[in-house]
């Protein structure tokens, strides 16, 4: 913006005159009789009622974003899925940005959908003008969340792709040659809004989807993975040498394919237990593109075991009695 000089100089007039009458005048309490007084130095007056840090400092070129980092306090209503106390969750090289956040934070204000049913069956009674009903069970219902999820930087392009990442592998299982094999995907807690909304409610993520639009800009970011995941690959890689020189060779001796494959499955699983505890250093992931406009559509299921279901109390839970839970109902 262009500035003449009669604007300066009345600028540093109205500098003078706050100068010569802050000795007199409390300008904190009498800041509405100054700009009448002072009409030549509206602008400066205006600008001594801003909050603190409310001004531009620095380059904003190289600003980047902040999505809160830790656990967060009682006063941070914002919408997050915490991260599974698993090592390998709480230790990826990919999940950095949700770890230093205190979990996948929306950080835009979503949609989200919420229901609770209650199950009735009809008592088949002859003669009888009305039908009767029996209680069934309860169902506190799936939540979808719909959330923009926009990136104008590659900080936030990051934390766009851990969320993508984070969001995939809550819908697997444990299985192969994970400790845990067997197990099904982590559960979660949901918070946002306060206590009385959602307070550690446990969930499990059940559908994830996203669209990559052809209609906008895409950035490029740098990633990293785990380096058990690039030995993990050449695990992948040596077994897949062994199949090959089977397939092409029919005539080659069974022993020895059969010892590449337990080359191959060795070294895979010491890759797995590595990245399981968040061991192996980190590798470079290359470049990824990412859109500058996206939403991400999330179906939640509250999940509760058989033990918190037999101890729930719904008078308890009517005088919000389980506000400070670290279990939360819905």
């Amino acid at each position: 913006m262009a500035v003449n000089g009669s604007t300066i100089t009345r600028v540093s007039a109205g500098s003078g005159v706050i100068s010569s009458t802050t000795s007199s005048i409390n300008v904190a309490r009498n800041i509405a009789g100054a700009v009448a007084a002072v009409s030549e130095v509206g602008s400066a007056l205006r600008s001594s009622s801003l909050p603190a840090a409310g001004e531009a400092i620095g380059d904003l070129s190289s600003a980047l974003a902040a999505f809160g980092g830790g656990d967060a306090p009682d006063s941070d209503w914002r919408v997050r899925l915490s991260l599974p106390l698993w090592p390998s969750f709480r230790n990826s090289p990919v999940l950095t940005p949700l770890k230093d956040a205190g979990g996948l934070i929306f950080p835009y204000t979503p949609t989200i959908t919420i229901a609770s049913a209650a199950s009735y069956n009809k008592v088949e009674t002859v003669h009888t003008n009305f039908q009767f009903q029996a209680f069934k069970n309860s169902d506190p219902g799936a939540i979808t969340i719909t959330a923009p999820m926009n990136v104008s930087d590659p900080t936030e392009g990051l934390y766009w792709i851990a969320a993508v990442h984070y969001l995939r592998s809550l819908t697997k299982m444990f299985t192969g040659l994970d400790p845990k094999a067997g197990n099904p995907p982590p559960v979660v807690k949901l918070n946002g809004y306060g206590q009385f909304v959602f307070k550690n409610v446990p969930v499990v993520v059940t559908a994830f989807n996203t669209t990559l639009p052809n209609d906008c800009d895409y950035i490029g970011v740098p990633v990293v993975g785990s380096m058990a995941g690039a030995i993990e690959g050449i695990a992948d890689s040596i077994g897949g040498l062994s199949d090959s020189l089977g397939d092409t060779f029919p005539g080659i001796p069974s022993g020895l394919t059969d010892g590449i494959s337990s080359i191959a499955g060795g070294v895979g699983a010491i890759a797995g237990l590595a990245g399981s505890l968040g061991l192996g250093g980190k590798t470079s992931g290359g470049i990824s593109h990412v859109p500058t406009k996206s939403s991400f559509t999330i179906t939640l299921q509250p999940i509760y075991s058989r033990a918190s279901a037999r101890t729930f109390s719904l008078d308890r839970f009517v005088g919000g009695g389980y506000l400070n839970s670290p279990f939360g109902y819905i």
